[in-house]
């Protein structure tokens, strides 16, 4: 009997009405805190209306261990599996592997299956799932410990993972190849596990690598005399660019800027402007009459990388807008003091849990704020010769 060759997961892509749930452990639960990620395919696909529910529990595995409250790891499972299904997901990203990892290899076999389990109660959904990679464990140095033996460990359930999302047609993303030194940079996380705010930028860049997302360059060259058409991507520009003053619309936001002090790290998807046929002397870029940056004729003929500007602002407004969104949504679905609302204590206080529905309103509002924030503007940009 010939078996049915497994499905091939096709280019990662968010669709218009895509209703996408991060489930898996810390990893997953502490983006909504910063929410690059969410930022970084919200703004990919500006012209989509897709949604994001964090369903993160920080602790737990993919017996649903963490979630049990006063109950047993069945309760939990239960709880996973409720909370996904009630959300109707299309996308599911899936982030386990890390916490089961400490229990090295004679922990895998259990692991697997469990995986297996897990992957069998989310396939009526018939969403499409990514398989994150656990992230390696870094080294800060001691007296923290020294991560070889468990990042050895982390190798073995990421090979696991890699192994499910092909026999089952699954999207598999390990962000871990591009992580890599690079410029210095502070560290990735507070304890050589749990991500910051760095760790959380840089993560968004690599999750889009690891997703093989395609890079989208950005460049406009500014010709200094005559008028001809300039070279652009990854923006519109509503009519020929000289030196003058023209419109500029980019075809999607960049990420949001980095936390303070994280260095910037040269990328495919860079935002380049170049002065071409410039006089010698110093030119600055206004945008929206605003400065952005200031630099010598010699240097805009190279490619002078922008960092910040409107666009930037726009992005870190969408961010925000983001954690917001995840914070009231974490109330809705793990409110205070939930055991006195729905727990074995509800007759002491649960007369207050007809407050928890109201949240509905609010995360609906900031969904309305995200679509428009998502969505780049037009901006003026000029090149003008710096007063003598």
């Amino acid at each position: 009997m010939l078996l049915a060759a497994p499905a091939v997961a096709g280019p990662f892509e968010l669709k218009d009405g895509d209703r996408v749930v991060f489930l898996g452990a810390t990893l997953i639960e502490q983006e909504q805190r910063y929410g690059y990620w969410e930022a970084a395919l919200t703004s990919r696909w500006p012209d989509r209306n897709v949604t994001f529910r964090n369903l993160g529990w920080s602790g737990d595995d993919v017996w649903g261990d963490a979630r049990a409250s006063f109950g047993t790891r069945a309760d939990g499972f239960k709880a996973l599996k409720d909370h996904v299904l009630a959300l109707n997901p299309t996308v599911i990203i899936l982030g386990y592997g890390g916490n089961e990892a400490f229990d090295g290899a004679a922990g895998l076999p259990k692991f697997v299956d469990g995986l297996n389990v897990l992957l069998d109660t989310l396939a009526p959904t018939k969403a499409r799932i990514v398989l994150l990679a656990p992230l390696r464990q870094e080294d800060l140095g001691r007296p923290l410990p020294d991560p070889t033996a468990h990042n050895k460990d982390i190798l073995l359930y990421t090979d696991a993972l890699r192994d499910a999302a092909k026999k089952r047609g699954l999207t598999f993303a390990d962000m871990n190849p591009y992580l890599g030194d690079g410029p210095k940079a502070p560290p990735l996380t507070d304890d050589g596990l749990h991500l910051n705010g760095a760790g959380y930028w840089r993560t968004a860049l690599a999750l889009e690598r690891a997703l093989d997302l395609p890079s989208l360059p950005w460049r406009l060259d500014i010709k200094g005399s005559g008028v001809g058409k300039t070279k652009t991507e990854g923006l519109a520009v509503t009519r020929e660019f000289t030196i003058d003053r023209d419109k500029v619309t980019d075809d999607m936001l960049p990420l949001a800027p980095p936390p303070a002090g994280e260095p910037h790290r040269p990328s495919p998807s860079d935002r380049v402007v170049v002065g071409k046929k410039l006089e010698a002397g110093r030119y600055t870029l206004t945008i929206d009459d605003k400065p952005v940056v200031t630099a010598p004729a010699d240097e805009w003929a190279k490619g002078v990388t922008l960092d910040r500007g409107p666009e930037f602002d726009q992005a870190e407004q969408l961010r925000r807008a983001i954690v917001a969104k995840n914070r009231l949504y974490f109330y809705r679905w793990r409110p205070a003091n939930e055991t006195y609302l729905f727990g074995f204590r509800k007759n002491e206080q649960g007369q207050n849990a007809i407050e928890i529905p109201k949240f509905d309103p609010l995360v609906a509002e900031k969904e309305q704020e995200i679509a428009k924030l998502r969505v780049p503007a037009a901006h003026q940009y000029e090149l003008k010769p710096e007063a003598k």
